[in-house]
């Protein structure tokens, strides 16, 4: 495993960190505000339930699904072409989607864990699964399937970067 993969790894295991602590850090301030400001002015009004339908809601608009299928294309014509900005681009835009899906999947888990403790629901993965679907694809497009590693094949960067303009449409449509 690469220092670079390892790197990420750690970035997106303290995204996950941060995010759910802070998130439950935000519940449990709303919740101390909502049961002992409530005369306070606007702090009465403060919604405890809107957060959990959030992550489900913004992964079920495939929005992770069509920035895969388009990455996917944009690595095969990258490969078709030289230019290392476009490389570094695509890694970068990989690399950040893995990282904000991670904080979502964070926020999920603290909220998760809040409802956990204060109203003892059960822990329900089931809405997640497209983002822990999005987020293992868009780790394996930032380090196995990147464009720098893609280079490294040769001449048959082209054959793989002909595919890979097949497959983003088809992804399109399977994801």
């Amino acid at each position: 495993m690469s220092s670079e993969t390892t790197d990420l790894l750690k970035v997106l295991a303290v995204t996950l960190l941060v995010f759910a602590g802070s998130t439950l850090v935000m519940l449990y301030s709303i919740l101390l505000l909502a049961q002992y400001g409530a005369n306070l002015p606007m702090v009465g009004s403060l919604p405890l339930n809107a957060p959990p339908e959030l992550v489900p809601l913004l992964v079920g608009t495939g929005v992770f699904a069509t920035l895969a299928a388009v990455h996917v294309t944009a690595s095969g014509i990258a490969l078709l072409l030289t230019s290392t900005t476009i490389d570094m681009a695509l890694l970068i835009t990989a690399k950040a989607v893995t990282v904000v899906i991670m904080a979502l999947l964070g926020f999920a888990g603290g909220h998760m864990i809040y409802l956990q403790l204060t109203e003892n629901t059960a822990l329900n993965l089931n809405p997640l699964l497209p983002a822990i679907i999005g987020l293992i694809g868009f780790l394996v497009l930032s380090t196995l399937l990147s464009v720098p590693a893609l280079r490294r094949l040769g001449n048959l960067r082209f054959a793989v970067g002909v595919g890979l303009i097949i497959l983003g449409p088809l992804l399109l449509v399977w994801l």
